[in-house]
């Protein structure tokens, strides 16, 4: 059945038992002020494992919100909600594992938003990744299987005056980082219109620090019905002002990404990123959509807008193949390479600084 630790889970889903699945018998409105309601709504200390949650009819799957501290979720699968379908958010110590995340945020779109900047999607929600960390600190997420998703499969961002997993904003809300998180053996394929696995500023002067991405696996699959499945990991500091330190890229597997295999990216004037690391990994056939700035398949992008920097970015030990680039470069910092294996396809540049 659905282990928990206190009372308010029993209430929301009802009886549960092992290996059925259930839709929720109603949603919490408002969850967090987001303005978005959720299907489980955790509690500090409460453990969620070992059940199915349909979140059919509810935005968000389980949300754990602000100050909600040292809560798991272990052996669960998780499907149905219409943006996200485990959204963390301004809290610390969660632990997301050996869980499956799918068929969450198919109804996030709506002809009626503005346009987001970057994707193009039409939402009134910035980011609504499968599994969500935005402003957590001492999280882990590891060992899920992540696929099937509409906009994404596991993002880790900053909040702050600009919540990017909620459709209501406060603009007086403090800066809340994101630091200390581990996404580690997870697998993820087909989640559209977002990254298969991100690290990204969304704030101006927002901040992530002690990142590791290992381990990971990220299958490629082309075009689904709601779009590309965009595949790729990213670890980018989007906004003026905002940074990324000490992010560690190693022994991840990525091929047949709609974008490139791993991007590292300071996007706006006064961004940047400090002490990225992108080693031992393995990256094939990535770009397939021949997305700027390089404009063809390409294994490793290190991107530097006008005004923005990435300082000691280190790439090393990566066998890198069935690329047109291995690595693309441009900013004033160039990246420091070493011991790469890469195999480019003709006409090809194995490191191209531009």
């Amino acid at each position: 059945m659905v282990a928990m630790s206190t009372v308010p889970l029993v209430t929301a889903l009802g009886a549960v038992t092992a290996g059925s699945a259930q839709a929720a018998a109603s949603c919490t409105p408002n969850a967090g002020n987001t303005g978005l309601s959720a299907a489980v709504v955790a509690t500090s200390r409460q453990t969620i494992s070992h059940g199915t949650l349909d979140a059919t009819g509810c935005d968000i799957g389980i949300y754990i919100g602000a100050g909600v501290r040292y809560v798991t979720v272990r052996d669960m699968t998780v499907t149905g909600a219409n943006f996200q379908g485990i959204f963390a958010e301004k809290t610390s110590h969660v632990s997301i594992s050996h869980s499956t995340v799918t068929g969450n945020a198919f109804n996030t779109i709506d002809p009626n938003a503005p346009a987001l900047p970057g994707s193009g999607v039409h939402s009134f929600v910035g980011q609504a990744f499968a599994i969500s960390l935005f402003g957590v600190r001492h999280a882990s997420v590891e060992h899920n299987k992540v696929y099937n998703n509409g906009r994404g499969g596991i993002g880790v961002m900053d909040n702050g005056p600009f919540d990017p997993g909620a459709m209501t904003q406060d603009p007086t809300a403090p800066l809340a980082l994101s630091s200390h998180i581990e996404v580690e053996h997870n697998r993820t394929w087909a989640n559209y219109n977002g990254c298969g696995i991100v690290a990204a500023t969304q704030n101006v002067g927002g901040y992530l620090t002690r990142l590791e991405i290992s381990d990971n696996r990220i299958t490629g699959t082309g075009f689904g019905a709601a779009g590309p499945d965009i595949g790729g990991i990213v670890v980018a500091a989007d906004l003026p002002q905002s940074k990324v330190t000490y992010a560690d890229v190693e022994d991840n597997r990525v091929s047949n990404s709609f974008e490139s295999g791993v991007l590292v990216n300071a996007e706006a004037p006064g961004s940047w990123t400090t002490e990225v690391h992108v080693h031992d990994n393995d990256l094939s056939g990535n770009n397939v959509g021949d997305l700027p700035p390089s404009g063809n398949t390409t294994g490793v992008i290190v991107f530097a807008a006008p005004g923005a920097a990435n300082h000691r970015t280190r790439i090393w030990d990566n066998d890198i193949s069935d690329q047109f680039y291995g690595v693309w470069t441009t900013g004033h910092f160039r990246p420091k390479l070493w011991d790469n294996d890469i195999d480019v396809t003709a006409g090809g540049v194995p490191v191209s600084y531009n």
